[in-house]
């Protein structure tokens, strides 16, 4: 045996090797001392494509791996749930970027929100946790070599690329040809890496998961010239003033989206540390961040079955429709998405010692409860039936009586959420108004019932909005506007039976049978998955035998569902929380029972485990086939705008470039005291370009039209002759107006495609 202390050692064997791994120390000044250099030096060079991907990732990883050194989480666990870096990054660089905003203001800088301050900023706390981590063992050092992609593994990584291209080809006019091959290539890859999981590695898989993933959200986050989406066109007004004053404060009263750091202070730095634009934070930074979400799902799932059944519980998230449609469309609850998978892969890794996992806890529970209130909210009902169920059960089974990460996460979100949405930024307008509407309309129990039976309400979504004719929404506006809009003073021939409002045609081709029956089953699958699931988690949860381990997130299944069934059968509540949002969060637990049912039917009856994996990969094609659009694109019917150029959704969310110049136009010359007319989805375009939103009118009838006003009208409005409205939770599509328009006005602005109208 070989002494320590004696100072003699064995030829061959150096000291430190000789040191316990616990015991000797990990360098940190020559770690991170050159990339902290490094990343100033970049910002020199910003204006150069290669220097902004550079800077991107180094502000993606660095600030998070200083964060977990700091906090000695181990390096083999940083390995096994690779979502904890980016994780810890945005938590350090949402801390940094508002102590330097708040810190600024003290002090009476009068636009923290700026380059030099936000570096400054992230240079200081970078080097206060780079003190920190001083001591810490070398077990703390990641072992990249584990998470790194190789060049036989990277090939995935392609994918996104091929689907940036599509969606770029799209926006250029070109046809759908590259666009639908990355489609093809993402459907292919998930069913090629399922059927072969055995064979492949848990990096491969994992790179898989997030090439398919990228590329199924750059599939639309790309389209268009401004962002795409509903939600994020305001998300993205709140970020460019921000960008523009240089400065966020505290209280938001009423203003849910602007007390919001992931689409206001977070972005906005990004957007001064990289030299990205504001927009491209969110177009293609933002699904970088969140195309994690399956990878953490598949690395907790990991711990409790096998590598195919982990990939399956994954891959079931990203084949829903609203995973590529919806999430990039909301910025805020892809921050918080991120946050919230991985708080759950702490809460989950229990080998973690006790301190740092309960700091990383509350930190992520922190940062989810900051980023999107609705996700917190849906996070919550999931920890509160948890802790629930855990404590009655332990009165009959000889079970804990709590799980304390999970306390920690339930009270931190609670706490969090309270406190900034209340007396912090005084933004709790939106759960005020849900409690509002809730007591004087209830829960709205399947509110458009009728004219359904019972199995075709509960297989659609409760947020399809009803449709209302031409005809009905002109005597309803014109009614509405004389009793509530009196300073509106109209035409006095805008009535005459020549200028009525006429519904125009469908953008979108009939569906035929084939697609039809298509949309049928995979909406039949969605359905089995989730009761198969919920049984599986209500009767693994309640079991006695259950394994410590696995119990808790059969748990937080069930409470998934309850909210999940609350969503179904209420109006109300599936407004304030759309069901298919709410349906990707729940799959992050849910997906497991799921996956583990059909893991243990194959183990348990070993002559249908090749049929089993054979009916998962056809089921997960037959739901992707209708989600991507692929099935309109091949068979007719209309599809997404991921695929196509015309249809429902693209009319509605592309923007085009004739469209944001004659809304610039517009912005610039409109006195700010006049009225301004746009429908619906033009309407968005002006938000985006910080339009002031209390003279914005999106009634273009001739009946509502003011005498002196402006009206902009999209490609849309002009080249497909259509307008849309919202108008008593009804959609209208109607034509739009162009004959009254250039009667009763004059063309003061036009680029060919995109007009905007004056007297």
């Amino acid at each position: 045996m070989i002494s320590y202390m004696s100072g003699t050692s064995s030829p061959g064997i150096t000291m430190p090797d000789m040191i316990p791994p616990d015991l000797r120390r990990a360098p940190v000044l020559r770690s991170f001392g050159p990339p902290l250099l490094a990343l100033v030096v970049l910002m020199v060079a910003h204006r150069i494509w290669a220097a902004e991907l550079l800077l991107v990732l180094m502000v993606l990883v660095l600030p998070g791996v200083l964060l977990l050194r700091a906090l000695r989480v181990p390096g083999k666990a940083v390995a096994a749930f690779p979502i904890f870096v980016p994780a810890a990054s945005l938590a350090v660089l949402t801390v940094s970027g508002l102590a330097v905003d708040l810190g600024g203001q003290f002090i009476g800088v009068s636009h923290p929100i700026r380059t030099v301050p936000m570096l400054l900023g992230l240079e200081v706390t970078c080097g206060v946790l780079m003190c920190a981590a001083r001591g810490a063992p070398v077990t703390a050092v990641i072992p990249w070599r584990r998470m790194g992609p190789w060049a036989r593994t990277a090939w995935p990584l392609l994918i996104p690329l091929l689907a940036a291209a599509g969606a770029l080809r799209l926006n250029n006019g070109h046809n759908n040809v590259i666009a639908s091959l990355a489609t093809c290539a993402c459907l292919a890859t998930l069913v090629w890496a399922l059927v072969r999981a055995d064979r492949m590695s848990r990096a491969m898989l994992a790179v898989a998961l997030y090439g398919v993933s990228l590329a199924v959200m750059w599939a639309y986050s790309l389209r268009g010239a401004l962002v795409y989406g509903y939600d994020i066109t305001h998300e993205y007004a709140v970020l460019h003033q921000t960008v523009t004053s240089g400065v966020w404060g505290l209280s938001h009263p009423g203003d849910a989206y602007g007390a919001l750091p992931s689409i206001t202070v977070l972005p906005a730095e990004l957007h001064f540390l990289t030299g990205i634009s504001d927009l491209m934070v969110l177009k293609l930074v933002y699904p970088a961040i969140v195309a994690m979400f399956p990878v953490g799902v598949f690395s907790f799932s990991l711990g409790l079955m096998q590598r195919r059944w982990a990939f399956a519980a994954a891959s079931f998230i990203i084949i829903q429709g609203a995973f590529g449609q919806e999430i990039p469309g909301l910025a805020r609850q892809e921050i918080s998405l991120v946050f919230f998978c991985a708080m759950l892969c702490v809460m989950y890794d229990a080998r973690l010692p006790r301190w740092p996992r309960w700091l990383l806890t509350a930190l992520f529970s922190l940062g989810m409860a900051t980023a999107h209130y609705s996700t917190v909210y849906f996070a919550i009902g999931m920890m509160a039936f948890l802790f629930a169920l855990q404590w009655v059960s332990s009165w009959f089974h000889d079970i804990p009586k709590m799980t304390s990460a999970f306390v920690v996460a339930l009270v931190v979100s609670v706490a969090s959420a309270v406190l900034w949405y209340g007396p912090i930024t005084k933004s709790s307008s939106n759960l005020s108004d849900f409690v509002g509407t809730t007591a004087t309309q209830g829960f709205d129990v399947f509110p458009s019932l009728s004219g359904q039976s019972l199995t075709s309400q509960f297989l659609s979504d409760l947020n399809t909005e009803p449709s209302m004719s031409a005809a009905k929404y002109q005597s309803l506006v014109n009614a509405y506007y004389a009793s509530q809009r009196q300073f509106v003073l109209p035409f006095a021939d805008a009535g005459k039976p020549a200028y009525a409002l006429q519904n125009a045609a469908d953008p979108s081709p009939a569906a035929g049978p084939l697609q039809v029956l298509i949309s049928l089953s995979q909406s039949v699958v969605l359905l089995i998955a989730q009761l198969v699931a919920g049984c599986v988690a209500i009767f693994m949860g309640l079991r006695r035998k259950t394994t410590p381990i696995m119990r808790p997130f059969f748990l937080l299944g069930i409470g998934a569902l309850f909210e999940l069934g609350l969503i179904k059968v209420s109006g109300t509540v599936a407004t304030a929380y759309n069901e298919p949002r709410a349906f990707i969060q729940a799959f992050a637990v849910l997906g497991i029972p799921l996956a583990w049912s059909l893991q243990q039917l194959g183990r348990r009856i070993p002559r249908l485990e090749m049929r089993v994996i054979a009916g998962v990969a056809l089921a997960l094609a037959v739901i992707y086939v209708y989600a991507s659009g692929l099935t309109g694109a091949l068979f007719g019917g209309g599809t997404a705008a991921n695929l196509s150029n015309s249809g429902e959704d693209a009319e509605r969310y592309i923007v085009t470039v004739p469209d944001v110049a004659a809304a610039d136009w517009m912005v610039e010359h409109a006195a700010s005291d006049q009225l301004v007319y746009a429908d619906r989805y033009g309407a968005l375009t002006l938000i985006a370009q910080n339009e002031n939103n209390s003279g914005l009118l999106t009634d273009v009838t001739p009946e509502t039209l003011d005498l002196k006003s402006w009206v902009y009208a999209t490609s849309v409005n002009l080249l497909q002759h259509r307008a849309r409205q919202n108008f008593e939770d009804h959609l209208i599509t109607y034509a739009f107006p162009t004959g009254f328009l250039n009667s009763h006005f004059g063309v003061v602005y036009t680029n060919g495609s995109s007009e905007v109208f004056h007297r």
